[in-house]
């Protein structure tokens, strides 16, 4: 197999990688808090960068979130406000109209080459050079060609003994055509794939890699992953919890497709570890894989998640709908060698919108000529000088469900029960909830009703938040349109 080069000329822009893991939440992580050593390689990347410990998504679910990651406008300006197929024409429509770009077409105006390797397609496409999934990326060999092979490989890969034993089935059937489009050891290998074809005219790349392990169902794992955060037990079965689940839709969805595979409640948790661990082995031996070819002192490196992950709330799944906490909080390391300290751990306010003004900072680009939502980080990366008094967030689950979080109180706010309430209603909880994050960081204990004066005053501000907002995305709409009698900019 060709080996990996150096990427660049020297004093060229740095790489950047962004590495995306679906629905990971912080909480589950040691560098937030956590007990149990679930992600060692991010642990290590994470010392030779920079930690954002209030790091928020802005929504709760995968199309406005990286919309918003690679746009650096929130879901309200760039008109994606759902996820799948509940995007409409008309979301669509509002993010072509207010010209919004995506970061690989901001860095093509400052020489970047942009890969991805991702199969969420449609708008999230634009701008890169190769845009795709492992499948399509990779060369297809006699097992690409089998239908059932896919499933009867990951089988097969799921009863592996050790790491050792995983690894090396891995690499034997990897070389046959086996890819899994979801799962990380596919998808670095396919960003791997990528690199080494390289870019002959020493440009710089940007690359996202979005990886799915930490996204339900957890039953392609390895079983000794999961013996090592499961230690049995089963006080009640998947089966009773579902039968708690009073849409039956949920229901459904729940036993046939989240929770696949798992017999107790028990073990849901263990597995969301089991696979964190995973994607963590995956990333560190990607990363040591971009350091044995001197790309690594030359790049920037993100690892994020798009949203968090509810698992079980009030006794039953409710996957990663909502404006929980669980869901809003996710962990956010950014590592540069030749540009950023090491080892700092940052208090302090930030979202995905400020990703995109950040890394063109770090990248000494002028990104003034692009309206974005959020802002550059660098003073409190280099000075810990707080760069946001708030954070705001967007439901894509309910018709109008916000959330703002000032100091330690956090508002949850809807019009009305109707905007409040979700398809399923399983995320529904009041149309306005209160909570004192300080002293109740799992949003449990509902202060609205004890604190009138506070709720009417982050009120007022959320309604300001939204009218600025809806004044921006109408702006940036007539700002795009075409001149008469000319062309449009």
């Amino acid at each position: 197999m060709k080996r990996l080069s150096k990427l660049g000329k020297p004093g060229s822009k740095p790489n950047i990688f962004i590495i995306v893991s679906d629905a990971l939440r912080a909480r589950n992580l040691r560098l937030y808090g956590y007990e149990t050593s679930t992600s060692p390689n991010l642990d290590r990347l994470a010392r030779e960068g920079v930690v954002f410990l209030d790091a928020y998504a802005t929504t709760d679910q995968t199309d406005p979130s990286f919309t918003t990651i690679l746009s650096g406008r929130y879901p309200v300006t760039h008109g994606i406000l759902r996820h799948g197929p509940e995007v409409t024409h008309e979301h669509v429509s509002t993010f072509v109209k207010t010209g919004t770009k995506l970061l690989p077409e901001l860095l093509a105006k400052h020489g970047y080459v942009s890969f991805a390797v991702d199969w969420l397609d449609r708008w999230h496409k634009r701008g890169y050079h190769v845009y795709g999934t492992p499948s399509a990326l990779m060369p297809r060999r006699i097992l690409g060609r089998i239908g059932r092979a896919k499933s009867v490989v990951t089988r097969l890969l799921s009863a592996a003994p050790s790491w050792g034993a995983y690894r090396s089935l891995y690499r034997f059937f990897s070389r046959l055509g086996y890819s899994n489009d979801r799962l990380s050891p596919s998808i670095f290998d396919a960003a791997l794939n990528l690199l080494r074809r390289g870019v002959r005219d020493g440009k710089p790349v940007f690359m996202l890699i979005h990886v799915w392990d930490t996204h339900t169902p957890f039953n392609y794992l390895p079983a000794f992953m999961v013996k090592k955060f499961y230690r049995g037990g089963c006080g009640e079965t998947v089966e009773e919890m579902a039968g708690k689940i009073k849409n039956p839709e949920w229901r459904r969805v729940v036993l046939e497709y989240h929770l696949r595979g798992i017999r107790c409640v028990d073990e849901i948790e263990p597995r969301y570890n089991a696979a964190i661990y995973h994607f963590d082995a995956m990333l560190g031996l990607f990363i040591d894989e971009l350091r044995d070819a001197g790309i690594y002192e030359d790049s920037i490196i993100v690892v994020t998640g798009d949203h968090g992950e509810n698992l079980v709330r009030n006794g039953v799944f409710i996957g990663h709908g909502g404006l929980f906490q669980r869901v809003l909080r996710v962990p956010l390391v950014i590592t540069a060698p030749s540009i950023l300290p090491e080892g700092k751990r940052l208090r302090g306010y930030v979202q995905h919108t400020d990703l995109v003004p950040t890394l063109l900072g770090l990248a000494g680009i002028d990104s003034s000529g692009y309206i974005v939502d959020g802002v550059d980080v660098e003073p409190l990366i280099f000075d810990s000088r707080p760069v946001r008094g708030q954070v705001f967030a967007v439901s894509s689950t309910a018709p109008k469900r916000y959330a703002l979080i000032e100091g330690r109180y956090k508002l949850v706010y809807s019009p009305s029960p109707r905007d409040a309430a979700d398809k399923y209603g399983i995320w529904y909880q009041a149309p306005v909830e209160l909570y004192d994050l300080e002293r109740d960081g799992d949003d449990v204990h509902n202060l609205a009703e004890s604190m009138p004066d506070i709720v009417r005053d982050m009120e007022e501000r959320l309604r300001e938040k939204l009218s600025a907002l809806h004044r921006k995305r109408v702006s940036l709409i007539l700002k795009s349109r075409p001149r008469r009698g000319g062309r449009g900019r």
